[in-house]
């Protein structure tokens, strides 16, 4: 099975969710800025990045846990992602999960990652983004914890 988490830029709200998916990051706590800084691709995704699939990791049922930037074309990206994988005969209905991790990113974010990335202000977005993060980190979990949970009854690596 793969679950990959999508938002907008692919730098935040999806690589939180992808990082507690498989324990990168705490479930029961909101994490410190340095701890969000220190997971791979957060903040650190560019333009050229969107559209491509990167996996974070496998998590302890042997799924690949992936993030996805995917701007505002994600039907589409989705329709061809399906199309493509149906033609060569590795499409399985329910192996793909895709989750939307967009409603749970809160106005800091959004304007703290178009400072950052559209304006060129880093000095000021990056602080926004990691203060919205961590005001929608129980939100990010608790979308996590409904992914695993519609999870169950899979069976163990697909």
């Amino acid at each position: 099975m793969l679950v990959i988490y999508h938002c907008h830029g692919g730098a935040h709200a999806s690589v939180v969710c992808a990082a507690v998916h498989l324990g990168l990051l705490p479930a029961d706590r909101v994490p410190t800025a340095d701890e969000l800084w220190a997971v791979r691709w957060f903040g650190r995704e560019e333009p050229a990045d969107h559209g491509r699939i990167r996996c974070m990791g496998v998590d302890s049922r042997g799924t690949k846990v992936c993030v996805l930037g995917r701007r505002n074309v994600f039907r589409v990206l989705r329709r061809a992602v399906e199309v493509v994988a149906r033609e060569m005969g590795v499409w399985a209905p329910g192996e793909v999960l895709f989750v939307d991790t967009l409603p749970c990113a809160n106005w800091y974010m959004r304007v703290g990652a178009l400072l950052s990335r559209a304006a060129g202000l880093r000095r000021l977005g990056r602080p926004l983004v990691v203060h919205g993060t961590r005001k929608a980190y129980p939100e990010l979990v608790a979308l996590v914890r409904r992914t695993l949970a519609g999870m169950e009854g899979r069976p163990e690596g697909g």
